[in-house]
């Protein structure tokens, strides 16, 4: 959450760095998991930038298991500097040009090329193919590339690794959320997911591949934001993530994820449900964690995440379109 302390620290940036704050739209105001805050700042000559502040850890504030709240600074301060090396035109992978790093470590702030967006709703600017061609480029990474960089703490969004950060590290607060049946569910469901996704490739994953992380220019060119969360992992994550958190029509999602599955036939879209299936689970049993352990038993959301929960255990037309 921002605050009056957070936005202290991030003007006073912005003045040792010789810019001040602008006035300019801001394409979201703090990354999805509040870990920074954006502004947007101009230079002596006129010039528009996009300061990123990295949130400092918040002690009795819950993050996610196995999660280093330093690692999402580090992240995407490194994965800018692999993209500066290996794709500085950004012809590869459409995202905003670095500016100036900060050398500490960990980081606490990177400066960006401000991206003026096009007028209008995010629906009319950003087209289902356009959203698949993003997804395209970015799994197209060479990601032993990424695996050489130093200091690249990669995140992991594999079927294993999913499983084994909801069934090891999830249970004390699950199984008193859940109960004891829907958690052996979610044993025997991993147990299964492993089985028939563990020769799934590992690709390029985005980590947080949502509608609020693209922005479409003036120029009508869609561009990728926040890469705090970036990794490896199954090649169905990423569509996962963008599929469930879209708002848009249930018409266009169900158009959606018909073409991500279209001539998918037998073992292979067997494999790619089950890939989907297991990333939803997670989301879900990751919403429920949190909400609990900051909210308790007032969480308003936990009817809408067990029901996320229930549909992804069941699979078929529980969760899947018609």
């Amino acid at each position: 959450m921002i605050t009056a302390e957070l936005m202290d620290r991030a003007q006073t940036i912005l003045s040792e760095i010789g810019i001040h704050e602008s006035r300019l739209p801001c394409p979201r105001p703090e990354s999805g998991h509040h870990s920074s805050l954006l502004l947007p700042c101009r230079g002596l000559d006129g010039r528009d930038f996009l300061l990123k502040y990295f949130v400092p850890p918040e002690e009795g504030k819950w993050y996610p298991p196995e999660v280093h709240i330093e690692d999402y600074a580090r992240r995407e301060i490194a994965f800018y500097s692999f993209l500066d090396s290996w794709d500085c035109p950004r012809r590869e992978i459409p995202a905003p040009q670095t500016v100036l790093l900060d050398p500490q470590d960990p980081p606490h702030w990177i400066l960006l090329e401000y991206l003026h967006g096009r007028p209008g709703s995010e629906s009319e600017a950003l087209s289902s193919a356009e959203v698949f061609g993003l997804l395209e480029r970015f799994q197209e990474l060479d990601i032993d590339r990424m695996r050489e960089r130093r200091n690249f703490p990669l995140n992991h969004w594999d079927v294993l690794s999913l499983r084994d950060r909801v069934v090891r590290l999830m249970y004390e607060p699950l199984i008193y959320i859940v109960g004891e049946e829907i958690w052996m569910q979610i044993r025997d469901f991993y147990t299964e997911a492993v089985r028939w996704c563990e020769t799934r490739p590992k690709i390029a994953v985005h980590g947080d591949f949502t509608e609020e992380n693209i922005l479409v220019d003036k120029h009508g060119r869609p561009h990728l934001f926040d890469f705090e969360r970036v990794g490896i992992g199954s090649p169905e994550h990423d569509f996962t993530w963008f599929w469930i958190h879209s708002q848009r029509s249930r018409e266009w999602k169900r158009e959606f994820f018909s073409r991500f599955l279209m001539g998918k036939f037998g073992s292979e879209r067997v494999r790619m449900e089950w890939s989907m299936r297991a990333s939803a689970v997670y989301l879900a049993c990751r919403r429920l964690r949190f909400s609990f352990l900051t909210h308790g038993d007032e969480d308003q959301h936990r009817g809408k995440n067990l029901g996320l929960l229930r549909s992804a255990l069941a699979g078929g037309s529980k969760f899947f379109p018609a």
